[in-house]
């Protein structure tokens, strides 16, 4: 007996072979593709993302220095980081342009508004992996940009100060938020996006392609096969989207801070581009209007996206064919736009002066307390890194005590 005759007889190889080969509707296009891509981004993600984890120890004594090992002495730690980094840019741009495609051809409509729910969803689970992504590599960028948006989190009415406590894991930010940020990056986040991806695809199965507006009930079923001829289309855009995420990894270094300094008030935060619309929102509602542009336009918009198939009932159309939804459409895009501009040049947000001064003072009152043999761990501990021994650890400050 050979191993497929084996297998056929304990596996429905069949039926699951004659499922990939069932006729996609015609006129299907390389926008289609974009789905394929977004999940091989996700297991990109997944594969760079372990080989990091690795290396890192998620701890403000040894989280930056980590990433330092990581970018300059780990075999391929560069480009593996370079990867993971732009991965998840370029992962916010596939997921975007593939809801646009979605709305583009009215493909959330009957029967498939859950299919439309679940992609909604995957976005916002993007979203939340660049947001405990970032605090990471516990640099300068990474610490401050967290302050800003556990503090937009904190001003959701009622459970907002809940909230924020609860990211932080206390009431500053410190080594529990750091822990709770590598927890929900690596393990909570990867489990409901791979459980909602299994859920999105099972639908899109389930109910097929959508096709394009024009294509006729004939058309629908009479396209070319999922596979092997789409399957090919899709490899060929994953291989073209790794070859540009490879060089981009090897020719532009990931920026890396000095480590995070508390105390540092001078410093002009800046969240990730894909945040920066949101962190520009803040520059025209202030005061009692400030929860506006923190919680109810951003809650608003989200909610609008994830009900839009019962919300727009018109006749299934392409989007130039759609008024409303073109104007809607555009706008939003040409604002989102606008708004990241604006903030990646705006200047430093006000309200954040008041976090560095919370967050500061416990951190001066530490500081000013603190022994001469704790101030020695400290300066030791700067200098650490995971290429030294412990022999060369206790030298190296026995040298800079003899300089004292």
């Amino acid at each position: 007996m050979t191993i497929k005759q084996f297998l056929n007889e304990r596996l429905p190889l069949g039926e699951f072979s004659a499922h990939l080969r069932k006729p996609l509707p015609k006129h299907i296009n390389l926008l289609f593709s974009l789905g394929s891509l977004a999940m091989f981004l996700l297991l990109l993600q997944a594969a760079t993302g372990a080989f990091l984890a690795f290396y890192y120890s998620p701890s403000p004594e040894h989280a930056h220095n980590a990433v330092t090992y990581i970018s300059t002495e780990v075999p391929f730690g560069a480009f593996v980081r370079g990867l993971h980094h732009w991965g998840a840019s370029a992962m916010v741009i596939i997921v975007v342009l593939h809801l646009l495609r979605v709305v583009l051809y009215s493909s959330y409509k009957a029967p498939r508004e859950l299919t439309w729910i679940f992609g909604v969803l995957l976005l916002l689970i993007v979203l939340g992996f660049g947001f405990t992504g970032y605090l990471l590599p516990w640099d300068e960028k990474a610490y401050w940009a967290t302050v800003v948006g556990v503090e937009i989190a904190s001003t959701a009415p009622g459970l907002g100060d809940f909230v924020a406590k609860v990211m932080r894991g206390g009431a500053e930010i410190g080594a529990v938020t750091l822990s709770r940020f590598y927890a929900l990056h690596t393990i909570w986040l990867p489990w409901l996006a791979f459980g909602l991806v299994g859920v999105h695809l099972f639908l899109v199965r389930y109910y097929g392609s959508s096709g394009t507006p024009k294509n006729t009930p004939e058309e629908m079923k009479t396209g070319k096969p999922f596979y092997p001829h789409q399957v090919f289309e899709d490899v060929v855009g994953m291989l073209i989207l790794f070859v540009i995420l490879a060089a981009v990894a090897i020719f532009v270094p990931v920026p890396l801070e000095d480590v995070a300094d508390p105390t540092n008030a001078d410093y002009d935060p800046r969240p990730e581009w894909y945040f920066l619309f949101l962190f520009q929102l803040l520059k025209y509602f202030q005061g009692p209007f400030e929860v506006i542009g923190t919680f109810v336009i951003p809650t608003v918009g989200m909610l609008l996206l994830l009900f839009l198939p019962f919300l727009d009932r018109s006749e299934r159309a392409v989007l130039w064919k759609r008024p409303i939804a073109l104007t809607v459409t555009s706008v939003s895009v040409i604002g989102i736009v606008v708004l990241t501009i604006l903030g990646g040049t705006s200047k430093k947000l006000e309200t954040t002066d008041a976090a560095v001064q919370e967050t500061s003072q416990p951190t001066e009152q530490i500081q000013g307390t603190a022994t001469p043999d704790t101030e020695t761990v400290e300066e030791g501990e700067a200098v650490f890194d995971f290429q030294l021994t412990e022999e060369e650890i206790e030298g190296a400050r026995a040298v800079e005590e003899e300089a004292q």
